[in-house]
């Protein structure tokens, strides 16, 4: 499937352009940090981004999500006007921004990005790892060595087969952006899209010396943790 490479978003008066630059940013559109490819102001004094999937989405009928029997999503390219507090089902974190929402009494709310998450990812040593709802309780993330989010909230997780691996979701978004420096990456796509199949990739490179955080300590036991799974 081709990708668009300019496009005129409801939600912005000048055309935006597709940005093939691996870098960080603020999506103006869900409020969400963005990393990789995005739609971007053609006056950059604009300063305005949009990941991709906010881009794309559709303010036109509904969708649906596979985790969701008998459940439509609607896009909404507004923020809420209502006081509670809205939480994206697969990754914990607030909705602010652009967001999918399901009809019914227990409405469902998800990122346009976590909504748009492939299904299946590998890593370099042929391990696929599969986006779940339902997580096996015993095993636990490799990068926060938990097995939910937080008390109220589960959230969705990579799990390979064979149990070994498991990656929350909202793990993954946050330690993709604390090691942007540092240039490590757990989860990366192969080819430079965001619905591609993801390879699992360990770059080991040289953190800089200095007292390490509880975060730093939970991502060099990933690494070494996945480390010795890819030896077995």
């Amino acid at each position: 499937m081709s990708r668009i490479d300019e496009i005129k978003h409801s939600s912005h008066r000048h055309q935006l352009k597709l940005m093939r630059i691996e870098t960080c940013y603020q999506c103006d559109g869900c409020k969400e940090q963005g990393l990789g490819s995005f739609y971007q102001c053609n006056n950059r004094r604009c300063g305005f981004h949009l990941h991709e999937e906010c881009a794309l989405a559709s303010g036109s009928g509904s969708i649906t999500h596979p985790f969701f029997k008998n459940c439509h999503f609607i896009f909404y390219n507004e923020e809420s006007q209502s006081d509670t507090i809205l939480v994206c089902v697969a990754c914990g974190k607030n909705v602010q921004g652009f967001m999918y929402k399901s009809s019914g009494n227990k409405a469902h709310v998800l990122h346009p990005r976590c909504l748009k998450l492939p299904h299946n990812r590998a890593n370099d040593q042929g391990v696929n790892v599969n986006l779940r709802k339902k997580l096996p309780w015993m095993s636990k993330c490799l990068i926060c060595q938990s097995r939910k989010i937080s008390n109220e909230i589960k959230g969705w997780a990579y799990v390979s087969s064979c149990g070994k691996f498991r990656y929350h979701v909202a793990c993954l978004k946050d330690i993709n952006f604390e090691n942007w420096n540092n240039n490590v990456r757990l989860l990366q796509p192969t080819d430079g899209r965001n619905t591609s199949i993801f390879s699992l990739l360990l770059q080991k490179s040289s953190l800089k010396h200095k007292t390490p955080t509880g975060l730093e300590h939970a991502e060099k036991a990933a690494i070494v943790e996945a480390d010795k799974q890819l030896r077995l």
